[in-house]
């Protein structure tokens, strides 16, 4: 294999996302430059605006995130410039900083109280067994199209309480909303359009709980009170948002890449398929390093630092690769060898640590160890029936298409 030159190296370009030999661009980065400036190029949806320090090694992502004061989150957390309305408009409290950040994350934690948990495994639990069981008799399917994607979105909306004829829409505007960035010049308008409909979508299912409230969760964050006041209905349909955008796309993106890891990886599939209640949890988290579902996030500097020898200047942009984090030699054996049993395994594919960890995070590790079981349980002698496509996107780390055969058990 050639040498790869680090410098010609281009995270922003949405070509770079399309090459095979990722992994080994972001080995090259860590050992000979693991902290790199990158500029918008002609075509990218952000030229003209200024450009970021990319991160690379896991200790250098843990400092970026863990420092919530050196490295801000409310001027943004995307790659691209932003206004703070629309940094919050797109992230709501994601874009904030403590103690507006802390105060609306504990919100969540209504989200996942007993009766949220309750309601989320069954869900899970019954879309698992029943999307399989949809396409079994067939003898193959789009895993990653008809099994994987649709699967979160049931499980999420029954868990928010959204009418069941606007799942499909709310599905297209959270690909939209968060791999849109493959679009191009048009990427920014889109996305934008995308995260406006998710959140207006949002505010109207409020504004009807309000008057006519269920035993869903969005009616229980309605009552919730923050600072001794209600959240008024645009406030939960950022809510809203952020559960479907989080939830869906984290286990949507893991759920289509396990069927791809597992052809590529046959030996772990049995492994799993042998024994699924003692391997979930450690093939779960082995799942998440090796794909980082989502690819990055950024910070801002509030001050002159220092990063690996590399000086950042206050108001640079600081941005943490969480795949490239995932695969560091210093702190994973055998970092490219996927290991369903890997325990201990401290990857970021939820982020970096500190306060802004996935919100998906719960979501996706209660409802994919049901998908992966019901997979090994209906379907047999799984082989692929044609190539995977990726989303060349920079933030989301997605599977547009992945064509499998089978024999239903």
């Amino acid at each position: 294999m050639n040498k790869i030159d680090v410098k010609s190296i281009n995270l922003a370009d949405t070509e770079f996302w399309k090459r095979t030999d990722r992994e080994a661009a972001f080995a090259a980065l860590r050992a000979e430059l693991p902290v790199s400036w990158h500029d918008f190029p002609t075509g990218s949806p952000e030229v003209g605006q200024k450009g970021f320090w990319a991160v690379t090694r896991y200790d250098d992502v843990v400092t970026v995130s863990s420092d919530s004061k050196l490295f801000i989150s409310g001027e943004s957390t995307i790659l691209g410039d932003q206004s703070i309305e629309e940094a919050q408009q797109e992230g709501w409290f994601l874009n904030m900083d403590a103690g507006d950040h802390f105060k609306l994350r504990q919100v969540v934690a209504r989200a996942f109280s007993p009766q949220g948990v309750t309601k989320m495994t069954q869900a899970a639990q019954h879309y698992a067994a029943t999307i399989i069981a949809s396409v079994k008799e067939r003898g193959e399917c789009d895993y990653a199209r008809e099994v994987a994607q649709p699967f979160p979105v049931e499980v999420v909306c029954d868990f928010l309480g959204a009418p069941r004829e606007n799942r499909r829409r709310l599905h297209e505007l959270t690909v939209t909303a968060l791999a849109g960035d493959v679009l191009g010049a048009d990427a920014p308008r889109a996305i934008a359009s995308a995260f406006v409909e998710l959140n207006d979508y949002g505010t109207q299912i409020a504004k009807e709980k309000r008057k006519n409230p269920g035993d869903d969760i969005l009616s229980l964050v309605i009552s919730t009170k923050v600072d001794g006041r209600a959240l008024s209905d645009e406030e939960v349909g950022y809510f809203f948002q952020l559960l479907v955008t989080a939830g869906m796309e984290t286990t949507g993106t893991v759920g289509g890449h396990s069927m791809k890891c597992f052809l590529e990886f046959p030996e772990q599939m049995q492994i799993w398929a042998n024994d699924p209640q003692a391997v979930s949890s450690t093939g779960f988290e082995e799942l998440v390093r090796w794909i980082s579902p989502i690819l990055h996030m950024r910070r801002t500097a509030t001050q002159d630092t220092e990063i690996a020898g590399q000086t950042i200047r206050a108001g640079e942009k600081v941005v943490m690769w969480y795949n490239s984090a995932n695969r560091d030699e210093s702190k994973f054996a055998n970092p490219n060898a996927f290991d369903v049993r890997r325990n201990p395994n401290p990857h970021l594919g939820f982020g970096g640590g500190g306060r802004h960890t996935c919100l998906g995070a719960h979501l996706a590790r209660l409802e994919l160890p049901f998908l992966v079981a019901e997979t090994l349980k209906q379907l047999k002698n799984i082989e692929p029936a044609g190539d995977p496509i990726a989303v060349p996107s920079r933030f989301v780390n997605g599977l547009a298409s992945m064509p499998i055969r089978f024999t239903a058990a």
